[in-house]
Parts: C-alpha cells; sequence; structure tokens
C-alpha cells in the first residue's frame, strides 16, 4: 500500500494539473456565461498564488488571508462588494483545494504524520460542523476579535524564552535513541525525502492538541479559517518539529475545510446566496500551483526564521481580523 502510494504521489503534479482543468471545464459546463464574466476578475489568479504559496509555506488556513482579502481589498480593486457570507463560501472552497494541493506535495516530501493528523481531524470535524450551522445564527464580529486575540497570545508563547527553553528540553528528553528512556510514550522517528530526520513524542501533549483543533475547528466553521491557526500553535507548543507541524497542519486544514465548504454550500443555498463562480476561475488554479510551491519553501527555511515568519504573518492576521470585526459592529 505505501509503495503504491509512493508511486502515485510521484506522478502527483499531473494529479494537480488534471484537477485544475477538470475544475474549468466543469463550472464552464455547469454555469452558462460568456468569455467576459469568465475574464472579468483575471487579476485574482496572481493575488491568489501569492496568497496561497504564503499560506502554505506556514500551514495557516488560506481562508485567514483570503476572507479578509474579500472583505476588505477586493471590494477596492473590483469595484463591487461581497456579503459576508460570499467571503466566506469563497475563502473556504478555495482553500480546500489549495491546501489539499500542497497537502499532497508535503505528503511526497514525507512531512506529514498520517497518525497525527488523522486524530485531529476525528477532533475537529464535529466542531467544524456545529460552527459552520451556527455561524448563520451568531454574530461574526465577535468570532473574528476571539481569534486575533488568540493569534496575538499564541505570538507571546511562540517566541516566549520558557517555550524555547522548553523546546531544547524536549529535543534532550524525547530523542529516539540507544539510551531512550522516557517512559509510556509513543516516541516518532520520521525521515524526509532528502533524509532529514525528526525525533519526537505523538503521545505527548494529546490533550492541548485536542483542544486547539476542536477550538480551531469551531472557528473554521464560523468564519472559514482558525483551525489552521491555533491548531499548529498547538502542535509548536506541545514539541512536534515545525516542519512536521506544518506539513500534518496542511492534511488537517485540508480534510476539515471540504468538511466546512460543504456545510456553507448547502447552507447558503437554502439561504439563496449566490456564487462567484468567475472568481473561483481564476483562484482554484492559482492555489492548485501555490500549493505545489510552498514544500520547497519551507523544506529550505532555517526552522527559527520559519517561527518568525510564522508569528509575523500571525501578527497580520490578527489585526486584519480586528478590522474585519469591527466592519462587523
Amino acid at each position: 500500500m505505501n509503495k503504491l502510494l509512493a508511486r502515485l504521489l510521484e506522478k502527483e503534479i499531473y494529479f494537480v494539473l488534471a484537477v485544475a482543468v477538470l475544475w474549468e471545464v466543469l463550472i464552464l459546463s455547469i454555469v452558462d456565461k460568456g468569455a467576459s464574466y469568465w475574464l472579468q476578475f483575471w487579476w485574482m489568479f496572481p493575488i491568489a498564488l501569492a496568497i496561497a504559496t504564503i499560506v502554505n509555506t506556514v500551514g495557516i488556513s488560506g481562508a485567514a488571508l483570503f476572507v479578509p482579502f474579500f472583505v476588505l481589498i477586493f471590494p477596492l480593486l473590483a469595484g463591487q462588494p461581497l456579503a459576508g457570507e460570499q467571503s466566506v463560501k469563497l475563502g473556504l472552497i478555495t482553500e480546500s483545494f489549495g491546501l489539499s494541493s500542497s497537502a499532497l506535495a508535503f505528503l511526497r516530501y514525507g512531512l506529514i504524520d498520517k497518525k497525527l493528523g488523522v486524530k485531529a481531524v476525528l477532533v475537529a470535524v464535529p466542531f467544524v460542523i456545529a460552527g459552520a450551522v451556527l455561524s448563520f445564527f451568531l454574530p461574526q464580529y465577535a468570532f473574528y476579535f476571539i481569534i486575533a486575540f488568540a493569534l496575538l497570545f499564541s505570538v507571546y508563547l511562540m517566541l516566549s524564552t520558557e517555550r524555547k527553553l522548553s523546546k531544547e528540553e524536549c529535543i534532550k528528553k524525547m530523542s529516539v535513541g540507544k539510551h531512550h528512556t522516557h517512559p509510556n510514550a509513543e516516541n516518532v522517528t520520521l525521515k524526509d525525502r532528502d533524509g532529514k530526520e525528526y525525533k519526537y513524542c505523538r503521545a505527548c501533549g494529546v490533550k492541548p492538541r485536542s483542544v486547539g483543533y476542536g477550538v480551531g475547528g469551531f472557528f473554521q466553521g464560523v468564519g472559514g479559517f482558525g483551525i489552521g491557526e491555533l491548531g499548529i500553535v498547538s502542535m509548536l507548543l506541545t514539541k512536534i518539529p515545525i516542519r512536521v507541524a506544518i506539513g500534518t497542519s496542511h492534511m488537517v486544514v485540508a480534510m476539515t475545510a471540504i468538511v466546512a465548504s460543504l456545510t456553507h454550500i448547502i447552507t447558503s443555498n437554502l439561504e439563496s446566496v449566490p456564487t462567484a463562480w468567475n472568481i473561483l476561475a481564476m483562484t482554484v488554479p492559482a492555489v492548485l500551483a501555490g500549493g505545489q510551491i510552498a514544500p520547497y519553501l519551507a523544506a529550505r527555511f532555517k526552522t527559527d526564521a520559519l517561527e518568525h515568519f510564522v508569528a509575523g504573518l500571525f501578527i497580520i492576521l490578527a489585526v486584519a481580523l480586528t478590522i474585519v470585526g469591527i466592519t462587523k459592529l
């Protein structure tokens, strides 16, 4: 089974290309519009490519940047606003494709802990569905403020001296070697395609990670993002190596984004909220490409530099979310 998966992943770029072509054929056949409609937002392709490359490199939800973009910046560029429900739905559908693409790339690169990812998805899915349903009844501005606060608090935790000291201590205690003495733990040695080893304890910190993915999953359902941001921080704080945390986070966010997208599509159809297919015609191929670029960038960053980049991006997201929350008051 593993050999078959490895062979399929070697052809992954062709699979992703086929998905992009099939997506365009599908929406063109379903939505009967002229060329002017489909090319109206052509400039969304380079923008979506840049956003997808950034978010996939650090392993956070694509909607974390797409939703604020659609709410704040898109109206300025397009001259027409999008409803909040449209922004969330567009962000979720777009990130479903982008993170699925990058998850395949990270899997091929050997940076996904599949057991860890499956457990996180099982914890998150009920909260994702609950959040998606409740999003049509609860004020969204409150959740934007809460996520912004959580991101800023996460930055403090990631960059604190105490966390760095605990990380060094963790490496010493959880190194899987001849003299390993960490009792009752599920020790893991993950080797990537370049032969680099990542040693950590999978069973340690299960409860904090479950809380992170549960809370993040709820926000993912409500506002279109949250599980990538809170989930990856919970992994880092429970001593999962940052590259493994980023890769595994892609798998978790991709799967939960699909669940959230389907829930939002079903609910929005009941509420008669239209879907901007001409925007998705540009964003989906772009994020599929961005998902393929990201693993190579992530693998070439130094760990400390990557952590600081993640922290800086979280600060930007927190500011953006605060602005979005104010506009929702």
